[in-house]
Formats: C-alpha cells, structure tokens, sequence
C-alpha cells in the first residue's frame, strides 16, 4: 500500500469516526476526539513509517 493510499485510509477512518460521534454520549465523544486528534492535526506523511499498523512479524523474529 503507498503513502498516499494509506493517508486516504487513515481520512476515511476520521470522517467516519466523526459521523459516529453524532450518537456518542459526551464523555466518550471527548475520548474518542482524543484518540483520533493524532490523525486530525499530525501530519503523518512525514512521519508515515512511524505508524505502525500491522507488525511485521518476520522483521521481529530477526531481532
């Protein structure tokens, strides 16, 4: 998956993320804020493979 795939995965999880809040009661509208105000005011294409999203369980097994 490229760096610009992954970021329109990541929008797209935001976007849903915020529809859901509209049923949310308000202590966990404000966590869910929170846990996803890193995708919303990080840049994370500098910073893309700092993301982990998957492990990659054979680079582990070579440590």
């Amino acid at each position: 998956m490229s760096k610009k795939e992954l970021i329109q995965v990541m929008d797209s999880c935001v976007v849903n993320a915020c529809e859901q809040m509209k049923t949310l009661n308000p202590e966990d509208r404000f966590h869910l804020l929170l846990e996803m105000g890193e995708w919303m005011y990080n840049n994370l294409s500098e910073e893309i493979e700092d993301v982990l999203l998957v492990p990659n369980f054979e680079k582990e097994v070579e440590k």
